[in-house]
């Protein structure tokens, strides 16, 4: 019974510690010039023309109808999108810059996302649909 109340009292505090830590945005490069795989993130870089405005406005509606998402800064454009069981958080960044959208995820507590963020980010450019002129 006494390791019961222990295992409970440790996976209460790990529940905690997750959802309570605080969100770590990396700072994205100035300007990325392709496609990448990095340490616990994804970065994603597409060429579009057209309204950068409008475009925000489908990048903000596609990324909140994600389960478990939701904006954190309008400016610089940031989500937060946390796991179904634990609440692990990952952080996605945009930026819609000279023809140019740039989305970077990256999670907050660990060593490897297991590809969620890759997948969540070209599942979202999919939803995007065509961007005129683009890659």
């Amino acid at each position: 019974m006494t390791y019961l109340v222990i295992f409970i009292g440790l996976f209460v505090a790990t529940l905690a510690y997750v959802r309570l830590s605080t969100l770590v945005i990396q700072p994205m490069a100035t300007r990325y010039d392709a496609d990448q795989t990095m340490a616990g993130g994804y970065v994603a870089v597409r060429n579009f023309a057209g309204d950068d405005t409008e475009l925000r406005a489908r990048l903000i509606a596609v990324a909140l109808a994600t389960p478990r998402t939701s904006i954190v800064s309008n400016d610089p454009l940031v989500f937060v999108t946390r796991s179904r069981v634990m609440g692990f958080a990952d952080v996605t960044q945009a930026r819609l810059n000279d023809g140019q959208l740039t989305l970077h995820a990256h999670l907050v507590i660990g060593r490897s996302d297991l590809g969620v963020n890759k997948r969540r980010i070209l599942t979202w450019l999919d939803q995007l649909g065509p961007l005129t002129n683009a890659d």
